[in-house]
């Protein structure tokens, strides 16, 4: 069982905190840290939240106020440098939480880890806590508020945190959508959130670019490994003629997922830097989180990612190459 009193004691004796989650944020690392940032201003500490990518669109009703900053190193390395106690959510591995990480870990930060991804042993954190079994991070807040600070859980704390849960479940469907899931929606129905209006907010409301882009990907998945696998490309040139942004991306591994007989979808973003971003999602009969480590990324067994240097072309090739490898070895060992 975990210790949640040992983090709470980091918290109260921290007099600046930063809260963050991994690049290409999604709605379980947002969540949560709005819950928790609730938790941490209400004891009144300096406490600020740094992302390596921008807010997603669909997710700034959870920022009303403009707390998520994008991280700039000559803006806030200084700041950075003194912070007592930096919390990291649902990062997978601390290498996607991008260049922040050489400036707390130089500086002797406390770290503190909250995960349900699996995490190689020997981790660099002061605190781990790393859940395999939570269905989401979200449900780890929901469980350290509890256990230290249970009048924190207000109708706010439960909207982002119902936010962490319905995202990293796919709206309570996946198989990792567990009883303590649905006690928490019931609870934050009772606490007032309006969960009609987070799913119109989060799943409603697709612009035209996103729909001109996705049709786009439509006509060019690539299906291979007797149509288990099905992969894309989206190309910067794919992007401009659609006039799309990278928030427009969202969901997209989750719909191709969704064909029938495929069992595991395999997105290639061109970013602007030589590098792709890839993403792994997999319906249950594959694990698709040791694909996404051996390209330096993580995640857990049926959604994971990575940032591969390179160009289109060469990191399509082999990070193709390799998915086939690992699912074939899969199959031996079930064989």
């Amino acid at each position: 069982m975990t210790d949640w009193k040992k983090i709470y004691q980091e918290i109260e004796k921290a007099d600046s905190i930063m809260l963050t989650t991994h690049e290409n944020p999604d709605g379980d690392g947002i969540g949560s840290i709005v819950a928790l940032f609730h938790h941490i201003m209400a004891k009144e500490k300096k406490c600020r939240i740094l992302l390596t990518s921008r807010l997603p669109e669909e997710f700034h009703f959870l920022d009303p106020d403009n707390k998520f900053e994008f991280f700039e190193e000559i803006k806030h390395s200084k700041w950075l440098e003194n912070v007592d106690l930096a919390i990291l959510l649902d990062i997978g591995n601390y290498t996607r939480t991008g260049r922040m990480w050489n400036v707390i870990q130089q500086n002797g930060t406390t770290i503190v880890n909250i995960d349900h991804h699996p995490y190689p042993n020997g981790h660099p954190f002061t605190i781990n806590v790393s859940d395999i079994n939570a269905s989401a991070t979200g449900e780890l807040i929901y469980s350290y508020l509890k256990t230290v600070a249970p009048g924190s859980l207000s109708k706010k704390t439960y909207e982002a945190i119902y936010v962490a849960i319905m995202t990293d479940t796919g709206s309570f469907s996946y198989n990792n959508t567990n009883v303590l899931c649905h006690e928490i929606a019931a609870n934050a129905i009772n606490a007032g959130v309006d969960i009609a209006k987070i799913h119109q907010n989060i799943y409603g409301s697709s612009s035209r670019s996103r729909i001109k882009l996705l049709a786009a990907i439509a006509d060019n998945l690539q299906f291979t490994y007797n149509d288990k696998l099905v992969w894309f490309v989206i190309t910067k040139e794919m992007m401009q003629q659609a006039k799309a942004t990278n928030d427009d991306v969202d969901g997209f591994t989750d719909f191709a997922r969704s064909i029938k007989d495929v069992e595991v979808s395999l997105m290639i973003f061109e970013n602007e830097d030589n590098s792709c971003r890839i993403n792994f999602r997999s319906k249950g009969h594959y694990s698709i989180n040791k694909i996404a480590q051996y390209f330096g990324g993580g995640g857990h067994s049926f959604a994971a990612g990575a940032k591969v240097s390179g160009k289109i072309a060469e990191v399509t090739q082999k990070v193709v190459k390799k998915t086939i490898e690992i699912l074939k070895e899969q199959e031996e060992v079930v064989d």
